[in-house]
C-alpha cells in the first residue's frame, strides 16, 4: 500500500459511506478507469487534493460525481484486484447461470407447466441402490427423528400427481453423498417435470423443444439432429451381441470377457451391464446430436413401466458427451412400486448402504390412485455444461 493511500484511508476517508446521491455511477477500479472514465487527476471529495493517482487501488468501488470528484465507497483490502476479464468474471459467469435457469422457467411457463416446490428435508430420500445420502436429526427436547436430503424430488412429485396435479416441474437442489468428478457434485441442481396422461413421446418432445429453446436463448448452435436407439440395437452394433430382456448375469460377465471390459468392481448384473455399457456404447454416437436411448432391460427398470415384449419403458438423452437425462414411463402399480422399492433397500442392505425406510405415505398416495403418466429428471448443470460445452462442473459450482 503506497504511503499516501495508507495516510488518505487513516486520517481523510469516511469509513463504508452509503451510496451518495447524484452519483454519475457506480463501478470497481481497473487501472485508474472506471468505464470511460480516467481517474488519475480526479480529486477525491473526502480530504484536498488528493487525486485518483495517489490513492486509489485496482478493486476499490467508488461513486463518480460531477466536476471531476469521486467518493471511495469501499476500499479493496486485498491483494486480489477484483477485476476479471469478461470471460473469467465471476460474478458474469453466475448471472449467466442463474439466466439459463430462468430461460428454463420461462420455458414451461409457456408450456403451461406450474412450478412447484417439494421439502428439503425428507424421510425417504429415494432407493436407489447405488446412490449414498446424506442423513441428519430433528431433536426436540428427547424426541429424535431422522431426515435426509433428497437424491431426487421425484417421490415427492408423484404424491402431487395422485392429488390431482397433472403438469408440474420443479428445479430443485439435490444431494448424493461421496460424488465428485468433474462431471458429479455432490449437491447439484435438478430438473424435473411430469405430463398426467401421458406417454414417453411426450416427454421427449418436451426435451427434444427444450434443449432447442436454451440453445436460442444462449445463442448456441442447436443439436444437427436428433437420433434414437434402442439399448439392443446399440448392444448389436457395437458388441455383436443379441441383448434381450432375459439375458442373464452370467451371459454378460461372459460378453464383458470376450470384450476385455474390466469387470474387477462388478457384483450385480446392473454392474456388468453398466461397465459394457460405458467401456463399449456410451458416446460412440456424434457428439452433436441429440441422442436418446430406449429399451432397457428389465433389471433397469428402476420406477419405469414394462412393456408387453419386456423392455422398460424408459430412455436417457445425451448431448456434446454428456448424459443428460433419465425418463420413465411411470410405473403406478403401488403392489410392484412396493415390490421394487423393498428389492432396492436390500441391495442397499447388501451393499452396506446407509439403513432407509420406504415413504408410507407415496404409497398411500399409489393406494389413492396415481394416473398413468411420464415423467424425466435433467441434470441443470449438465444440461448447460452440454449447450456452453463447459467440460468441468466446478466451473458453474463455485
Amino acid at each position: 500500500m503506497s504511503k499516501n493511500r495508507e495516510i488518505f484511508l487513516k486520517q481523510h476517508w469516511a469509513k463504508y459511506p452509503e451510496s451518495p446521491r447524484g452519483a454519475l455511477r457506480f463501478g470497481r477500479v481497473y487501472q485508474m478507469r472506471v468505464g470511460h472514465y480516467n481517474l488519475s487527476d480526479w480529486t477525491a471529495i473526502e480530504g484536498t487534493d488528493h487525486k485518483g493517482a495517489d490513492i486509489l487501488s485496482d478493486g476499490d468501488i467508488i461513486a463518480i460525481l460531477p466536476a471531476a470528484q469521486f467518493i471511495l465507497i469501499t476500499p479493496n483490502l486485498t491483494s486480489n484486484p477484483c477485476f476479471y476479464p469478461a470471460e473469467t468474471d465471476p460474478w458474469a459467469l453466475k448471472r449467466c447461470w442463474f439466466e439459463f435457469q430462468q430461460h428454463l422457467r420461462d420455458f414451461f411457463k409457456e408450456k403451461r407447466f406450474l412450478e412447484v416446490k417439494t421439502p428439503t428435508l425428507v424421510k425417504c430420500p429415494g432407493t436407489e441402490p447405488s446412490l449414498d445420502v446424506f442423513e441428519t436429526q430433528f431433536i426436540l427436547g428427547s424426541k429424535k427423528e431422522k431426515f435426509f436430503l433428497p437424491t431426487s424430488p421425484e417421490i415427492q412429485l408423484k404424491k402431487m400427481l395422485s392429488e390431482g396435479a397433472e403438469r408440474i416441474f420443479e428445479i430443485a437442489s439435490v444431494f448424493r453423498n461421496g460424488e465428485q468428478t468433474d462431471r458429479h457434485r455432490f449437491e447439484f441442481t435438478m430438473l424435473e417435470w411430469y405430463r398426467s396422461y401421458a406417454h414417453l413421446t411426450m416427454i421427449k418432445h418436451d426435451m427434444i423443444e427444450l434443449v432447442e429453446y436454451i440453445s436460442d436463448r444462449l445463442k448456441v448452435s442447436r443439436p444437427k439432429e436428433v437420433l434414437t436407439f434402442s439399448v439392443s440395437e446399440l448392444f448389436k452394433q457395437y458388441c455383436d451381441f443379441d441383448l434381450k430382456p432375459n439375458t442373464s448375469m452370467d451371459e454378460l460377465k461372459n460378453l464383458a470377457n470376450k470384450l476385455n471390459v474390466d469387470i474387477s468392481s462388478a457384483k450385480t448384473i446392473d454392474d456388468y451391464f453398466y461397465l459394457i455399457f460405458i467401456d463399449k456404447i456410451e458416446n460412440k454416437w456424434p457428439l452433436d446430436r441429440l441422442v436418446f436411448v430406449e429399451k432397457y432391460p428389465p433389471y433397469q427398470a428402476a420406477l419405469a413401466r414394462m412393456s408387453k415384449d419386456g423392455w422398460a419403458e424408459r430412455f436417457e438423452a445425451y448431448w456434446n458427451g454428456l448424459e443428460l437425462a433419465n425418463a420413465f414411463h411411470e410405473l403406478n402399480d403401488p403392489e410392484v412400486q412396493r415390490q421394487r422399492s423393498q428389492e432396492d433397500l436390500e441391495k442397499k442392505r447388501l451393499m452396506n448402504k446407509a439403513e432407509i425406510e420406504l415413504d408410507e405415505d407415496f404409497f398411500q398416495a399409489l393406494d389413492r390412485g396415481m394416473p398413468p403418466s411420464a415423467g424425466i429428471s435433467v441434470g441443470v448443470e449438465r444440461l448447460y455444461m452440454a449447450a456452453k460445452n463447459i467440460k468441468d462442473i466446478n466451473q458453474i459450482l463455485k
